[in-house]
């Protein structure tokens, strides 16, 4: 019966560390407003922050895409500013460092 016990607790314990892996490496889309931005990184205020929390930051690296309307273009033609509606494409990898795959922005 002993045995049995273990090869269970082995299972359970696999499983939930499985589980764990599949919640650290996920996509997540942010809608919202841009809070700040710099070169390397974007913050994103999405409305459902409480009180006190600041919104989340997003790194921007040389894989992110930008498209304003639905032209692709680099970070500096895009011309970022604060307050305008953005849409965030993220992949929250195991490091829990959140990364922009895809900015999207209206048109200008």
């Amino acid at each position: 019966m002993s045995g049995i016990r273990q090869s269970l607790r082995a299972a359970a314990i696999l499983a939930a560390l499985s589980a764990s892996a599949i919640v650290l490496a996920h996509p997540m889309t942010l809608k919202g407003t841009v809070a700040a931005v710099e070169r390397t990184r974007i913050q994103v205020k999405t409305g459902a922050e409480k009180k006190g929390e600041t919104p989340e930051w997003c790194a921007i690296d040389d894989k992110t895409r930008i498209f304003r309307d639905k032209t692709a273009v680099t970070f500096e033609a895009a011309k970022i500013v604060v307050s305008e509606k953005v849409v965030v494409l993220t992949d929250h990898g195991s490091d829990n460092r959140i990364t922009a795959v895809e900015i999207h922005l209206a048109a200008k």
